[in-house]
């Protein structure tokens, strides 16, 4: 059996008989998507990244770095995440990658470039950040990416040419042939997407997942903005909270270890200091 460049196949052994026939019973990932939102209480989040912040003439780090952070350090530590379907079959992502939609200017007709960052399970939020900032200066002031030159390329092609090309590429990626010279820019090749559409004033949709590619997950993160909480006591306090949705491909884990790691997840934005620090393995799988 070829092997995929972008991820290695999850023995049969470590899954159950009905995960292992998931795949064939439901083979899209939009039949097999799950769909979440948690809203989160972010009001001590963002008095410590202003307390972080202060004085600097430029932000060392904002409030969706805290969440690209977050979501690697859960990635780190709760791995089946970081797992796709290709070919009926559940491989494990070797690397984290998190892909994002970045605009070019703020008008109605700039362009919209989707970035593709690579991180290491260790990153801290400083080092995500870093990270983050280096790929965005490059996507708004450098030359086209990889994937929108390979896009505007194969658009000049005949229609019927372009349908042969996708299903040949697909057909490729099926049978674990496709190499990584067209996957590894690929921003639909990824761990995850994420759609900032709070830092345009809108709240989270729900947003489809993609059949082409490797993303399992797609979330969209809503404006943050003041809403009633029920606080200790009974007491209804006006908070800042941000509502994140998730679509998920229900194939790659169980309910049980994806509400466990929505947790994790919830309580490193909810406590972005621990984000500073590299993370100790605690065994998890």
């Amino acid at each position: 059996m070829f092997r995929r460049p972008d991820g290695d196949p999850v023995a049969g052994s470590r899954l159950s008989p009905l995960r292992q026939i998931m795949p064939f019973i439901m083979p899209g990932r939009n039949e097999a998507a799950v769909y979440f939102e948690d809203v989160i209480d972010v009001t001590d989040t963002l008095a410590w990244l202003e307390e972080v912040n202060a004085g600097l003439a430029e932000a060392r780090c904002n409030f969706f770095h805290v969440i690209l952070t977050a979501l690697v350090r859960t990635m780190a530590e709760r791995p089946r995440l970081n797992r796709f379907i290709a070919g009926q079959r559940a491989h494990q992502h070797r690397d984290i990658t998190l892909a994002f939609a970045v605009k070019k200017a703020f008008a109605d007709n700039a362009p919209i470039s989707t970035v593709k960052v690579t991180f290491q399970p260790d990153d801290t939020l400083d080092m995500v950040a870093r990270r983050v900032v280096r790929a965005v200066h490059t996507s708004r002031t450098g030359a086209p990416s990889t994937s929108d030159r390979e896009a505007a390329l194969i658009t000049r092609l005949p229609r019927f040419a372009i349908r042969a090309l996708v299903r040949a590429q697909r057909a490729l990626d099926e049978l674990h042939l496709l190499p990584a010279a067209l996957t590894r820019d690929d921003p639909l090749y990824a761990s995850a997407m994420l759609a900032n559409l709070g830092s345009i004033g809108l709240d989270a949709p729900f947003h489809h997942l993609f059949e082409y590619g490797t993303v399992p997950i797609f979330a969209t993160i809503g404006r943050i903005k003041r809403v009633p909480m029920v606080m200790e006591g009974d007491a209804i306090v006006a908070r800042d909270a941000v509502s994140l949705k998730f679509s998920v491909d229900e194939r790659i884990a169980d309910g049980y270890y994806l509400a466990r790691s929505l947790e994790r997840f919830r309580e490193y934005v909810q406590h972005p200091e621990r984000l500073q620090r590299s993370p100790e393995p605690d065994g998890e799988g």
